[in-house]
């Protein structure tokens, strides 16, 4: 037995820690440990206090009112002395719970070692340790079980094991495992700490089925358990009480709920593809579709691509489907992290790789076209609401639509799929980092809002120093891995001849580093501070007390950290040649996947240093241009429109209340009084025959002997009518 021949349990490995968990210590936790006297719980929502005047003055990114409205807060020490809460109220977690953290942590480190050995045999390819010859050109099927087999058509369980699976193996195990170890410290002393470790390895699991299928049917089963987990997820916190009014963090109820039903819009089209793509062709296999659906009419099959398409449109938060994400944040930030790192919005990403043969070879050039063209338009279109969020992770929320669509460009500029799928795979370690920091931060002051940070690079500098460095990598800055994954998809559009993309991707580069490193400034700098990065006392706005994280938590900080600087520096020596030809099955590209010493690859990174300077010098010098933008009669309505989200959620909200329930209420009039109208009206007739005619029904003799002999009558009139006997 190969590592490949036990690719079940990589899967297999974090379920059993969620049963164990479920029907074990949260068993006995439950038995031992009488549940408490409910108290206020504190939340992700805790610490929006008054803005001080210093933060007034330097950051006019606030609505008319809104500073009036987020005034409340959970107190740390209260929260403390409630007894229960996140590890940032200094929680102490009990045996059991503790024991419940450890098994869902030792299952994920198994698995990604597993997946480890997995790349090493992909990487054998002479067979000189695992005797399995050039496993990276053919990949390899595991079969587990027939489903259920109708006629002739079998259906069948498979995981498919290939370059493109084993690069998600390692992206989603080794997220999923720091995010396990960070959610120690993190959800220390919460009341549903076991709970949240049953409900993020069945989130993991999810999402390995997902990238393991072979075929469409186990995908959709992954598909869509990774949908009830982030429903579940989303809503941990479903107990809590909902923000203050005017404030930027979501209410977890509502929210679980928004992102079900967002995404199920868009796999009601991935459905109706798939049931196109199988009933011309006959499989759900992928390896039979890429060779069948050359059979296809183009025009059908074109379709077909662009709905399945609308799946990944709604998993991967695009638009007009992106509105779920950024409320998906009330959930816990490790979830935060996981979602937009490794797990559910990956998906979309990673559905359009796997079917990318079919997308650039068989299907019409339309297809692509919408990938690549909803890619960049989300891209800008999310990055320009992130310029005015206060919520730390309200931004990053946007900035990870805003990255998903590049992705979702580089595949359709590119030849390959190798280019959008290593933005993914460096993206999910910076973002990764990007979420952790800011709970490391929220865990500190209890607060999500950035009017309230400012000067936390003293206290706390490991947190700091990490995501200084993940945010210089998601701006595109070299050394670091962002910038040899973004650099190729702008310099890729420009070659091509596809201008509208290039000139969205790079415009997006100067907007990603402007409201990125504002976010820094805001949460770690402050004016007065070098260069108004790094600040201390002097810059916190804030009322607690901030203290770095504890190791459980920096530890995970600084492991993203080194491998967004290592992955960056393997750029120097051909690390993305070497991607791309694991990815293309052991075949060098022809074509540059890695951004060379030219003109384009300076107006890139120009575009990037333009924006960071730009924010330096508004939040770290006082430049103030955010105050004139901000209160100017001309530009503020812009202003505004952005900070309401161009006004979308009204918009969709506007539409369910008089489209969709008009609709509704007019089916509900139409039922009342057509149909209901019809089968009552005829009963109704019914029964009015029946009042008349039972007056004939008297019980006296008389009248039926007259009521006979007048029907005879009436019988012989009609007889002798009919025979012509009256009327000669």
């Amino acid at each position: 037995m190969t590592p490949v021949d036990l690719v079940w349990l990589v899967p297999a490995l974090p379920l059993a820690a969620m049963l164990i968990i479920f029907f074990g210590t949260r068993m006995v936790e439950i038995a031992v440990q009488p549940r408490p006297a409910a108290v206020p719980a504190p939340t992700d929502h805790g610490g929006h206090g008054g803005h001080g005047p210093a933060d007034a003055a330097t950051t006019p990114d606030t609505e008319a009112g809104h500073d009036a409205t987020d005034q409340t807060a959970h107190t740390t020490h209260g929260a403390a002395a409630a007894g229960g809460g996140h590890g940032e109220h200094g929680g102490h977690t009990p045996f059991w719970p503790m024991l419940s953290s450890i098994i869902g942590v030792s299952a994920l480190l198994l698995s990604f070692a597993l997946s480890l050995l997995i790349l090493w045999q992909f990487l054998d390819v002479n067979g000189d340790v695992f005797h399995t010859k050039n496993l990276i050109a053919t990949g390899k099927d595991i079969h587990l079980y027939n489903w259920f087999t109708i006629g002739s058509l079998n259906y069948s369980i498979d995981f498919r094991v290939d370059t493109l699976t084993v690069v998600m193996l390692l992206v989603v195990t080794g997220v999923s495992t720091l995010v396990h170890l960070y959610s120690i410290g993190y959800m220390a002393g919460d009341p549903g700490y076991s709970r949240f470790y049953i409900e993020l390895a069945l989130f993991t699991v999810a999402m390995l089925i997902l990238v393991l299928g072979a075929n469409f049917l186990v995908l959709f089963i992954g598909w869509e358990l990774v949908g009830l987990s982030s429903y579940l997820l989303v809503g941990f916190w479903f107990y809590h009480n909902p923000p203050p009014p005017g404030s930027e963090v979501p209410y977890p109820p509502p929210a679980q709920l928004k992102a079900f039903v967002t995404t199920r819009l868009g796999d009601f089209g991935f459905l109706i593809g798939i049931l196109i793509l199988f009933t011309a062709t006959g499989t759900f296999n992928f390896i039979e579709l890429n060779t069948k659906t050359q059979a296809m009419d183009k025009g059908l099959l074109t379709l077909a691509m662009i709905l399945v398409f609308c799946g990944a449109v709604g998993k991967s938060a695009q638009f007009p489907l992106h509105v779920w994400l950024p409320d998906a944040m009330a959930g816990p930030t490790p979830v935060s992290a996981l979602i937009h790192a490794a797990t559910m919005v990956a998906a979309g990403v990673y559905l359009v790789a796997r079917l990318f043969p079919i997308y650039e070879g068989v299907a019409g050039p339309q297809a692509l076209a919408v990938v690549g063209y909803t890619g960049a338009f989300t891209a800008l279109f999310a990055a320009t609401i992130a310029l005015t969020q206060n919520d730390i992770k309200g931004v990053l929320a946007y900035s990870t639509i805003s990255q998903l669509g590049y992705m979702f460009a580089g595949l359709a500029v590119a030849d390959t799929n190798t280019v959008g799928m290593y933005h993914l795979f460096t993206h999910a370690f910076f973002k990764a980092l990007l979420f952790l920091g800011s709970g490391s931060v929220i865990h500190a002051i209890g607060a999500q809002d950035m009017r309230k940070m400012g000067g936390l690079a003293r206290f706390m500098p490991w947190t700091a120093g990490t995501i200084l460095v993940a945010t210089l990598a998601i701006s595109g800055i070299p050394p670091f891995s962002g910038f040899w994954s973004k650099d190729p998809i702008i310099t890729t559009a420009l070659e091509k001849g596809n201008y509208i993309i290039y000139g969205l991707t790079l415009f997006t580069a100067f907007l990603t580093a402007f409201y990125m490193f504002r976010l820094f400034i805001l949460t770690f700098g402050g004016q007065g501070s070098f260069l108004g990065l790094w600040g201390g006392h002097d810059q916190y706005r804030g009322d607690a007390h901030p203290r770095e994280s504890p190791r459980v938590m920096t530890f995970p900080l600084v492991v993203l950290a080194l491998a967004t600087i290592l992955i960056g520096l393997a750029g120097f020596a051909g690390f993305n040649q070497g991607f791309a030809w694991f990815l293309n099955h052991g075949v060098n590209v022809d074509f540059p996947v890695a951004p060379a010493l030219d003109a384009n690859t300076f107006i890139g990174v120009g575009a990037g240093v333009l924006g960071i300077l730009l924010a330096i010098a508004v939040y770290g010098y006082g430049l103030r241009l955010n105050v004139a933008l901000a209160s100017s009669a001309v530009t503020r309505p812009i202003y505004r429109l952005l900070y309401r989200r161009y006004f979308l959620d009204e918009l969709y909200l506007w539409l369910i209340r008089v489209v969709v329930l008009g609709l509704s209420n007019l089916c509900a009039l139409f039922d009342a009084y057509v149909i209901d109208g019809i089968v009552n009206g005829s009963a109704r007739a019914v029964r009015g025959l029946g009042n008349i005619t039972r007056r004939s029904e008297t019980g006296i003799l008389q009248n039926y002997g007259a009521a006979i002999f007048g029907g005879a009558m009436i019988i012989l009139i009609l007889v002798f009518v009919a025979t012509g006997a009256i009327g000669r």
